[in-house]
């Protein structure tokens, strides 16, 4: 594939380098994972073309006031997910087996992370 498509907010560096394959949809989930987990994008920018330089050159990082309360495990898989180089980021079949969905243990952080993930979705879907 070689045609840039996508909205700015979740397309992945290789696409807007013209050269991709299915691994560019693990990161748009890890985008939207990201989203769900603090309410915003990782990569943001005034204007498109802003947010596409940050998408390829802007490191991942989580804002201490905003991700204080989310899992290490659930830090671990979106940071695996928003690896830029594709050849190095997780699989779809290997996001499956990551830890953060095998918590067979819940924890009263995991319970309040999984209850914001799913108010994030409801609010996401709302008009």
């Amino acid at each position: 594939m070689k045609t840039v498509v996508g909205t700015p907010y979740y397309v992945a560096p290789e696409v807007l380098r013209g050269s991709y394959d299915k691994r560019c949809d693990v990161w748009s989930l890890g985008i939207i994972l990201f989203v769900f987990l603090c309410g915003y994008p990782p990569f943001e920018g005034d204007n498109n073309k802003e947010i596409f330089k940050n998408v390829l050159k802007q490191e991942l990082t989580f804002d201490p006031a905003d991700w204080k309360t989310v899992s290490a495990e659930a830090k671990d898989l979106v940071t695996k997910m928003l690896c830029k180089d594709p050849e190095k980021r997780i699989t779809a079949d290997d996001c499956s087996q990551h830890p953060w969905f095998k918590i067979n243990h819940v924890t009263e952080l995991h319970e309040q992370e999984k209850l914001r993930v799913l108010r994030r979705i409801a609010m996401f879907r709302q008009p």
